[in-house]
C-alpha cells in the first residue's frame, strides 16, 4: 500500500508543478477523478483445471486532460487493484490474490455523457506471500496489459458522477517458471466523481 500512496503523490506533485509552470485558465476542462469499485478477476493458465473468477476490490485516482482535439482526452490513473484467481476442486476452494499498483494511460472519446476509453497499463506487484510462492513458484513483479471500456458521466453538483466498466487484458506471462504460462484477466466496475480543476 505504501507504493500506491508514493506513486500517487509523485503523479499529483508533477501535475501541480505543471500547473505552476503554465497557469490553467478557469474551466480548463481538467478533472480529478477519485474512484472505487470491484474487479472480477481470473487468470489464463496453461493446462489448469478448476479455475474460476474471483471478486475483489479496486480503487484509484485519475486525471482527465482534454487534448483540444474534438472530444478526445487523455486520462492517466494510479490504481490499487487486486487480481488473481480462484480454484475449486475436490479438496475445496483456494483463492490467490495478486495485489498491484497499476498505472493505465487511456485515450478517451466522449459522445455527450457517454465515453469510450482504451490504452496500455503497467502494474507493479506489491508483495509475494508464501501461498503465492508455493502455488505459482517464481513470478514476475511487473504486469503489462491493455485496458478498454466505456462509461457514463452524469452531471451532479459542481462535477460529474462517473460509472465506468473496463476490461483488463494482461499481455505478459507473470510466471517465471519454465513451461508455465499465467496471464491476468479481469473486468472492473467503478463509481467515481469528476472534480473540475
Amino acid at each position: 500500500m505504501k507504493k500506491f500512496f508514493a506513486i500517487t503523490a509523485i503523479i499529483l506533485g508533477l501535475g501541480l508543478q505543471a500547473q505552476q509552470m503554465k497557469p490553467i485558465k478557469k474551466d480548463s476542462g481538467i478533472e480529478l477523478i477519485p474512484k472505487a469499485g470491484i474487479n472480477i478477476a481470473n487468470q489464463s493458465i496453461k493446462n489448469a483445471d478448476g479455475e474460476k473468477s474471483k471478486t475483489s476490490f479496486q480503487a484509484g485516482l485519475g486525471v482527465n486532460i482534454p487534448t483540444g482535439i474534438g472530444n478526445f482526452s487523455i486520462q492517466p490513473e494510479v490504481n490499487f487493484i487486486s487480481k488473481g484467481t480462484r480454484f475449486k476442486n475436490n479438496f475445496g476452494t483456494q483463492t490467490y490474490n495478486f495485489n498491484y499498483v497499476e498505472i493505465p494511460v487511456l485515450a478517451k472519446y466522449s459522445f455527450g455523457p457517454v465515453y469510450m476509453n482504451a490504452g496500455p497499463s503497467i502494474g507493479f506487484l506489491m508483495e509475494k506471500n508464501d501461498r503465492i510462492k508455493e502455488a505459482y513458484g517464481k513470478t514476475r513483479s511487473i504486469d503489462f496489459g491493455l485496458q478498454m471500456g466505456a462509461g457514463v458521466a452524469i452531471p451532479a453538483g459542481p462535477g460529474k458522477l462517473i460509472v465506468d466498466g473496463r476490461y483488463n487484458l494482461g499481455l505478459n506471462n507473470i510466471s517465471n517458471e519454465q513451461g508455465v504460462s499465467v496471464k491476468n484477466r479481469g473486468f472492473a466496475i467503478s463509481l467515481g466523481y469528476a472534480i473540475p480543476l
